[in-house]
């Protein structure tokens, strides 16, 4: 998980987010209440929010740091060797340093340091 701060929010426009309904009770209503407060979003709601999901730190395969590296150092993993949310890896004998995948990196999956 990382910080909003290293999001590249071009990639993600601006989508209202979906709220649940809140149900107010007095204090009187509210003795021996036990109902839920919160209301459920409808399924429509529900798929509309998971959409907004900016996969924080989480590669989603948008293949920017494959395409964008000039040393092809960055590679798509097999899809045998594949996990979760790690679908790429750098071959540090021919990356450089350049950043150049971390700035076009949508998610902030990809931090810069020396490597394994």
């Amino acid at each position: 998980m990382i910080s909003h701060k290293e999001l590249f929010l071009g990639h993600f426009p601006f989508v209202p987010r979906n709220k649940r309904g809140i149900v107010s009770l007095t204090a009187q209503e509210a003795l021996n209440n036990f109902d839920e407060r919160l209301q459920p979003l409808l399924e429509a709601q529900a798929q509309a929010e998971a959409k907004r999901c900016m996969s924080c730190g989480q590669c989603f395969e948008c293949d920017n740091c494959v395409v964008y590296c000039p040393q092809t150092a960055v590679f798509k993993v097999p899809k045998a060797k594949a996990t979760t949310g790690r679908y790429v890896d750098t071959d540090y004998s021919k990356c450089i340093g350049c950043h150049i995948c971390a700035d076009v990196c949508p998610t902030g999956y990809i931090q810069m340091g020396l490597g394994d």
